[in-house]
């Protein structure tokens, strides 16, 4: 699912005059989404502009006036302490002086108030068009261009999957070891792909009937390779950490309640498929941790045409790749026998740790084997 998912609604009511995106669109932070006929606004927002200038202007008058009584006040009150002006002249001046103070109080007053009202028409034209509040794709659209729309009426729908999330009910004996930043892996079917990501948030709110708990993983997603509503396999830590021994899930043979592989080694009669009986810990995609004291990193194990194996018995390798250290090799021999080999991975694969997918056995009609390095 998306990180994040809005219903992008109006502000304000309108009648629709731009809506320039269609569903399937990227959108910016910030783009236009939609576009309300606003006349009447604007010509509100220029009276309201007119008004705050023409106040300005009255400000400035009053307080020229007033620096005109200052003096005047200032000039008098002087002469009079010398007994050589008037008292009434000075009184005059005292009283214009005090006056003025109080005019340029309301003068300001008011210019705010016209500057809030300018403020107020301006934010309503500004509504008038809305806009992406995040990075996006539009998925749906509630309007088209001539329809009226409601204060607080949905005009699209739009997602975030810059970070893909996918949501996983834990088992509650299992919620302990998935703490926030825990890795984990996640296989998209769709494409064929594992991704890494880490859980985000662990909702202490679980499933009273079947004992689980919603785990939120976090996939980065810029290039939008992840889409809504894609099926998702996640797998997260189910108990502490531990090392194991990691084999491909096909050189696994169960038989009753018990399972078995087959490990090829070298001997003096050749290669020989001796049956080990193993414990498995735990699975991961196409790949199994299991717990035995009969093989070893570097041991190669069949992985096909073991069904029908009983037993040890020699083995003959007729083709095979080898990887070793991360480059590819091949060997041909002549043989009988074709099994599918593949070399088992030493951990470090804690059982409670998402891995990632260790080896693929080959599709083709020649068996192959792989060496993991331990």
């Amino acid at each position: 699912m998306p990180q994040r998912r809005s219903l992008i609604a109006s502000e304000v009511e309108g009648l629709v005059e731009q809506l320039p995106v269609e569903v399937g669109d990227s959108v910016r932070k910030g783009d236009l989404l939609c576009k309300f006929r606003n006349v009447p606004q604007r010509f509100a927002r220029d009276e309201a502009a007119a008004r705050v200038a023409e106040l300005a202007a009255a400000t400035e008058v009053v307080k020229a006036d007033l620096k005109r009584w200052e003096y005047e006040h200032e000039r008098t009150t002087r002469l009079l302490g010398m007994g050589q002006g008037a008292e009434k002249e000075s009184i005059d001046a005292t009283a214009s002086y005090e006056s003025g103070k109080a005019r340029l109080v309301q003068a300001e007053a008011s210019l705010r108030a016209a500057e809030a009202v300018l403020a107020r028409l301006e934010d309503e034209l500004e509504r008038t068009e809305v806009r992406a509040p995040f990075d996006g794709h539009v998925v749906s659209k509630m309007t088209e261009v001539g329809s009226w729309i409601d204060k607080g009426g949905p005009v699209v729908e739009l997602i975030d999957l810059t970070t893909a999330r996918i949501r996983l009910n834990v088992p509650e004996s299992c919620i302990a070891y998935n703490a926030v930043g825990t890795e984990s892996v996640v296989s998209v079917d769709a494409l064929a792909r594992e991704f890494s990501g880490r859980v985000a948030r662990t909702v202490p709110d679980g499933d009273l009937q079947a004992r689980t708990f919603p785990v939120d993983v976090d996939i980065p997603n810029e290039d939008a390779v992840l889409k809504a509503g894609m099926f998702a396999r996640g797998s997260v830590p189910s108990g502490p950490a531990d090392q194991h021994i990691v084999v491909p899930k096909n050189a696994i043979v169960t038989r009753g309640p018990f399972s078995y592989l087959f490990v090829v080694r070298m001997n003096a009669e050749g290669n020989q498929a001796e049956m080990i009986k193993v414990r498995i810990v735990s699975e991961l995609l196409d790949s199994v941790a299991v717990d035995t004291e009969g093989l070893a990193p570097g041991d190669s194990v069949v992985v096909r045409g073991n069904e029908g194996m009983f037993g040890p018995g020699p083995v003959i390798i007729m083709s095979s790749e080898v990887t070793s250290q991360g480059q590819d090799t091949k060997r041909n021999a002549g043989a009988t026998s074709r099994p599918a080999l593949e070399s088992p991975l030493a951990a470090p694969t804690p059982s409670d740790a998402p891995s990632s997918r260790l080896s693929t056995p080959s599709e083709g009609g020649e068996p192959s084997v792989k060496k993991v390095q331990g």
